[in-house]
């Protein structure tokens, strides 16, 4: 009797708000009034009882020193002012993504409730409707177009951005806590990774050899660079002689919707990697090819940037050009369906089969840490153990047997 009695929730006396569960999260609401006669209502959440009532008690005090923001920005208010600030804060290519997810998602979602009265559980619910039903329509059409539910992935992409937002709302004391942050993150399960066996890499190589993209296919699966990299690469970041390539910038959109070289992906992506003898002859061979474009273009050469991969004219290569391109190429070779990007993907796996370090190969291909590559890769390196047992046995077996 004495340890049941032990282990019941104390009572809350009224102003310390209450505490319930709610599927396998734990929320806290507490209702004060402003002293300008407003109510004000607040939710937290946690995993346990007592994360939520930890937060609570913050809240509380917070609110008995008046110091909870109150700010009356709707949330439609605050987002539409976000993402234009975003706009010279980061990469285009990341901001046009930001954009639509305000524009086409959380605006229409959202837009309406009070910025300071946002909760985990709205952030929640939206992100299930986005996921069953598909973008809000806010009282439009689709233009007769179906209306999808969208994935796990874009789910979270879109609460990347929320919680980005909003980290910069608590900043600037808009808000007391990240809604985004405490809800549920979207159960994306893990990507399976598409790559070629190094014989289908062997045929692809030397079946596009003659191919106007072909040093880049080549350069592509012996480097492990991104299409973007590989696409803004100039010849300024290739030292032949030493044999390397470093990574100082990519081929990305623009504001505008073109493309346009901007700075790599992320600090990591700015690195030098040793040249591949694959690598040094595609190089070569895509220098020759380019001085005899150079030579019959004449005045009409458009190159400024000095970049590797070029079209007839010296423009850089569009990104949809070269992977619409490659699906025909890789057809024609009789090569299984893969993306370009996959070509990353078998540079990786042969270093993995290979018995490359890990943190090498996180260097290698920019990841920010191992633990994006083992996230990446984890689901192949069971199978790859076997392959590297089997090659031991056949290396180690008797001549006799």
């Amino acid at each position: 009797m004495g340890n049941a009695t032990a282990h019941k929730t104390r009572r809350r006396s009224p102003g310390e708000g209450s505490v319930y569960r709610n599927g396998n999260r734990w929320r806290g609401a507490l209702t004060w009034t402003n002293p300008d006669g407003s109510r004000e209502r607040r939710i937290v959440s946690g995993t346990s009882a007592k994360e939520a009532r930890d937060k609570l008690d913050v809240l509380r005090r917070e609110a008995q020193r008046g110091t909870v923001p109150t700010s009356r920005l709707t949330v439609a208010e605050f987002l539409g002012e976000w993402i234009e600030a975003e706009r010279t804060k980061v990469q285009p290519s990341t901001w046009r993504g930001r954009e639509t997810h305000v524009r086409v998602y959380l605006i229409p979602a959202l837009g309406r409730l009070s910025l300071a009265k946002l909760s985990a559980v709205d952030v929640d619910r939206v992100l299930g409707d986005f996921q069953s039903k598909g973008r809000p329509l806010f009282g439009k059409s689709n233009r007769g177009r179906p209306n999808r539910p969208i994935s796990a992935q874009t789910a979270s992409h879109i609460r990347a951005t929320l919680r980005h937002a909003l980290t910069d709302a608590m900043r600037h004391s808009k808000v007391s806590r990240n809604a985004a942050a405490e809800a549920e993150a979207p159960d994306v399960g893990r990507k399976r990774i598409v790559y070629l066996a190094p014989d289908l890499v062997r045929r692809l190589i030397e079946s596009t050899a003659d191919k106007d993209l072909g040093p880049l296919y080549a350069l592509a699966a012996s480097t492990g660079l991104r299409q973007g990299e590989l696409l803004g690469l100039s010849w300024e970041s290739v030292d032949l002689e030493a044999g390397t390539l470093t990574v100082r910038q990519s081929l990305a959109r623009s504001l505008d919707g073109g493309w346009t070289i901007a700075q790599p992906k992320s600090e990591t992506s700015e690195r030098t990697i040793p040249l591949p003898s694959m690598a040094r002859a595609a190089l070569l061979t895509q220098r020759a090819n380019q001085e005899t474009a150079r030579a019959t273009a004449g005045d009409a050469w458009q190159d400024t940037r000095h970049v590797v991969f070029t079209d007839a004219v010296g423009r850089s290569l569009d990104p949809h050009h070269v992977s619409a391109q490659f699906q025909r190429d890789r057809a024609a070779a009789g090569v299984p369906r893969v993306r370009f990007h996959d070509l990353r993907h078998s540079a990786a796996t042969l270093l993995l089969a290979q018995g490359v370090p890990l943190a090498v190969i996180s260097e290698w291909l920019g990841h920010a840490g191992i633990a994006i590559t083992m996230q990446h890769y984890a689901a192949i390196v069971p199978s790859l153990r076997l392959e590297a047992a089997a090659a031991m046995d056949r290396a180690l077996m008797p001549a006799s047997k």
